[in-house]
């Protein structure tokens, strides 16, 4: 499909922006990909992703902050063009001022080279965040704008991988297609459905109208031309699935997701031998992983649906860690929605099956899990007692976490440990836990460390003498975190930990945090 003709840069851009917007990018996403598109620096490119000219700039600017020397656009222009001779560099006030505008940090506007490659401590390897650090240091809070900071930079890094041209992911397509070049051609929407946009570029669907493709999509792929490198293709593009849900939240891989499901269902009823048994697991992990999507979109029952599904499949094709995982789900599905004891059910089920495995982490993940929904039945010793025994087995287990559980380590553990101590009442241990697993949860996983910093606001609200100013600066980096993960359930919680924020109203930093609320959409 040739590329569209636009009449100006401008139309080109504005074009682009609404099309990442509409998918639901957040800003630094599309500032990302504008600058990596049109070649321009930080400042530009967060500009044109917000939409704003820079007469359009220099007014909000002045409505923030009415002088009796206002903006012109002029000065928004020389500080685009610094660092060239034409330019004039922006002080870290004008960076801040322009952050707020554009929704982003002020170390996002800058741009520079990155050595941090260099750095012998950051090829440490497996060394703990804050292993080195001194008891003293320790006891110093966590920064909030250290944890945006994390995230920002893995999202910017990443921007390219995350949208629809990653290279690796095209890669797959592309060998998916020279693939279906040896079928016929009734066989081949079928199998590149879960990749739709991309293979509807591609030649070898010329000629092919649209009633055609309609049909074509409903056809059943021949088993028999399904070989192991094919079902590796599947898989893969299920893993960026996960990864891309974990950094910037469900909406985006529902879609493909559901479609891989209904590919991989069509080959089962032919499929034999191995290859049956590694596609019905395949099915398994699809099916777990759209009720998770579900799950994370608030929508309990069909996600309960799924994960039933996937469980009644996982333990067909006889795999047991899969198995053991999906009841692991299902437990935090019921005791997230308020019912602890069929929480404790699920988790016991995990736990038993997830002992006949060899991966520590899965069983750890067994334990958390029912940590929490003992923790919320009030049963404060079983709940601490299975903490305890998750920490054993990850401190114990040799690297970090693979497979199923690859999202799951000690930072992960921290933070369901804060939420054992809320339930349980005791808000300030559960602050002083919720800053240890912020240290520790890798910025990739952007939802998790957006609804620990919303429970380490909520402690710190709830505590015998509370922080409301500490309080509302974690929530308020729990906001900006949503901007690039829009998990239905985390925006939920945060509706809920601002409305009792609000208690607060003369307190600056609850305004500010009403502010943001309204600034990135996630006001009710």
């Amino acid at each position: 499909m040739p590329k569209a003709a636009y009449r100006s840069r401008r139309a080109e851009l504005a074009a682009l922006r609404a099309e990442l917007t509409e998918r639901g990018t957040s800003v630094a996403r599309v500032a990302a990909v504008v600058r990596t598109r049109f070649n321009v620096n930080s400042r530009v490119a967060f500009r044109n992703a917000v939409g704003m000219t820079q007469q359009q700039v220099a007014e909000q600017w002045n409505m923030l902050w009415p002088s009796d020397r206002p903006l012109t656009h002029k000065q928004v222009s020389y500080w685009e063009a610094w660092p060239s001779a034409s330019g004039r560099p922006p002080s870290i006030e004008d960076l801040n001022r322009l952050a707020r505008i554009y929704q982003c940090s002020a170390a996002d506007l800058l741009d520079g080279d990155d050595f941090t490659a260099d750095d012998a401590a950051s090829q440490a390897g497996s060394e703990p965040v804050g292993a080195a650090v001194t008891v003293a240091e320790r006891s110093l809070r966590v920064q909030p704008p250290d944890i945006v900071g994390r995230v920002d930079a893995f999202i910017t890094s990443s921007g390219s991988h995350l949208v629809a041209n990653e290279a690796d992911y095209q890669r797959l397509v592309h060998e998916l297609i020279e693939w279906a070049q040896r079928m016929q051609r009734r066989d081949i929407l079928q199998w590149l459905s879960f990749a739709a946009a991309a293979a509807a570029a591609a030649p070898v669907l010329a000629g092919l109208d649209l009633d055609e493709r309609e049909r074509t999509i409903a056809a059943f792929a021949s088993p028999s031309r399904v070989d192991s490198q094919t079902i590796d293709h599947i898989e893969a593009v299920l893993w960026r699935c996960m990864r891309q849900d974990d950094a910037l939240g469900p909406t985006a891989a529902m879609e493909t997701t559901l479609a891989q499901r209904n590919l991989v269902r069509s080959l089962l009823p032919a499929a034999r031998g191995a290859a049956r048994d590694r596609l019905l697991s395949l099915y398994a992990n699809l099916l777990r992983f759209a009720g998770w999507l579900c799950f994370d979109l608030n929508d309990y029952e069909a996600a309960n649906t799924y994960f039933e599904q996937a469980r009644t499949a996982a333990h067909e094709a006889h795999n047991t860690e899969l198995g053991a995982l999906v009841l692991c789900n299902m437990s935090h599905l019921a005791t997230w929605r308020g019912q602890p004891r069929t929480g404790i059910d699920h988790a016991l089920a995990a736990g038993g099956w997830a002992m006949r495995t060899d991966d520590d982490h899965l069983k750890a993940y067994a334990f958390d899990v029912a940590a929490r929904a003992y923790a919320m039945d009030n049963q404060h010793t079983a709940a601490l007692s299975s903490v305890n025994s998750a920490r054993a087995l990850v401190t114990s287990s040799a690297g970090s976490p693979t497979g199923l559980v690859y999202f799951y380590n000690a930072g992960q553990l921290a933070s369901t440990e804060s939420t054992c101590y809320l339930y349980l009442g005791q808000p300030e241990r559960g602050a002083a836990v919720a800053e240890q697993a912020l240290e520790n949860i890798d910025p990739a996983f952007v939802r998790n460390l957006a609804l620990t910093s919303l429970r380490l606001g909520v402690c710190r609200m709830r505590a015998a003498k509370p922080d409301i100013a500490q309080a509302a600066q974690a929530i308020g980096v729990a906001v900006r975190l949503a901007g690039h993960n829009r998990s239905a359930r985390l925006i939920d919680r945060l509706r809920r930990g601002t409305k009792e924020l609000a208690k607060w109203p003369h307190i600056p930093e609850v305004r500010d945090v009403s502010e943001q609320m309204i600034t990135y959409g996630l006001a009710s």
